[in-house]
């Protein structure tokens, strides 16, 4: 049996293998994010001034890094451990051993 490659196949074939790349590219990206939040910045912030000298102000503006202005307690970023909601700090609580009570049986052994 022959498979014949037509151009539709070949084209959805291309189409998936882009779909795949940039669904790769934009997780590695948000991981190194994660990762390495300085050096993405960086990289990010040099992008976006080559592309504003290009002329493409509006790329190089959704491309820019926010400023993070560091919020506080209550603001969800959990990164001090020092925030009463914060679900990372430990809740330590001591073991309490009962002792075991008489049973209270009919007298019946």
């Amino acid at each position: 049996m022959s498979v014949v490659n037509d151009g539709h196949a070949i084209i959805g074939n291309v189409l998936q293998g882009l779909i795949m790349a940039g669904l790769l590219g934009w997780s590695v990206f948000f991981m190194l994010r994660r990762i390495m939040p300085k050096f993405v910045s960086n990289q990010q912030r040099q992008l976006a001034s080559a592309f504003n000298a290009q002329g493409w102000t509006k790329l190089a503006q959704w491309l820019e890094p926010t400023i993070s202005t560091g919020g506080g307690c209550g603001s969800g970023c959990n990164t001090c451990g020092s925030c009463a909601s914060n679900p990372n700090k430990e809740d330590v609580q001591t073991v309490q051993w009962k002792s075991p009570a008489p049973s209270k049986s009919s007298g019946c052994h």
